[in-house]
């Protein structure tokens, strides 16, 4: 894959899940595109995973599921 950053050929496609929001609004979506690239370190969405993400985010209530997830604070 080309990385749109710098044209490099090696640019991979990883799957990562991301939250959105904090405490009683914390929402997770899981395997989001993110278009890596390892010559010049940059990793990025594309437009339409974006538009897809806030899709989502407007949806969450009636597609998501509850799962119960262990939550530790970093602390200084």
């Amino acid at each position: 894959m080309k990385c749109d950053l710098c044209d490099s050929k090696k640019a991979k496609i990883r799957y990562i899940s991301r939250s959105y929001g904090n405490d009683e609004e914390l929402f997770v979506i899981e395997n989001i595109p993110l278009i890596s690239c390892p010559d010049c370190g940059e990793s990025y969405f594309t437009a339409e995973t974006m538009k897809k993400i806030e899709a989502i985010k407007q949806q969450k209530t009636s597609i998501s599921v509850a799962k119960n997830i262990l939550v530790a604070k970093f602390a200084s």
